[in-house]
């Protein structure tokens, strides 16, 4: 695990980087032995504890930037590394990609790669029916609002990399997550779009 303290244009912000990389900083993290994760996880997967909505103002709505600002620049907002010479672009590496099913209302959270094209433009790759929500959007053929929380519970970070035979389409991982904390997550109304976003998250989109 890696912190950059000096970024190139954002002068206000720190990158951490690698801090999932190793079993043992995860295991103490999550307050579990190393070699017992899979188990912990597994257990917790078997007595899910939904997510909870919390109204009224939430921590990641503290400050708020709007698309049509005439100064609005995801560039600028996020400090999001390129990380190679062949990557498209600065990406966001652990974006919480949260969706829900228009018809049944069941939530979905998946963590995806996320590239700035633009200054108000992100793109995910999308491996036909391999990720919950891109499945979920296959199947519906439509546009589907989502939020993207960035800077999270470890916790939650970890439970949504589940994917089925383990979590089937429509089971929410933020459960898992609520089950490995104790305590339900969180969330919160987006401002702008129909979806919810998690309510502790350092950045929403």
């Amino acid at each position: 695990a890696m912190i950059f303290n000096n970024v190139n244009g954002h002068p206000d912000d720190r990158v951490l980087i690698g801090l999932l990389s190793s079993r043992a900083r995860v295991g103490r993290m999550l307050g579990c032995e190393p070699d017992r994760l899979g188990h912990l996880l597994g257990e917790c997967a078997g007595r899910p504890l939904e997510p909870v909505v919390k109204e009224g103002p939430a921590p990641c709505q503290e400050v708020v930037h709007r698309a049509e600002e005439e100064d609005f620049d995801l560039f600028r907002l996020i400090p999001a590394p390129t990380n190679t010479p062949d990557d498209a672009g600065p990406y966001i590496t652990f974006g919480m990609c949260y969706a829900s099913h228009p018809d049944t209302g069941r939530g979905d959270v998946t963590i995806h790669r996320l590239c700035i094209q633009g200054k108000d433009e992100l793109s995910i790759f999308f491996t036909p029916g391999a990720r919950h929500i891109g499945a979920m959007a296959e199947q519906l053929g439509q546009r589907l609002p989502i939020s993207i929380s960035i800077g999270v519970d470890p916790a939650i970070e970890v439970t949504s990399c589940f994917e089925p035979p383990t979590t089937p389409l429509g089971f929410n991982e933020l459960s898992i997550a609520g089950a490995l904390r104790e305590k339900p997550v969180e969330l919160c109304p987006c401002l702008t779009i129909p979806e919810k976003a998690i309510a502790n998250a350092e950045y929403v989109i």
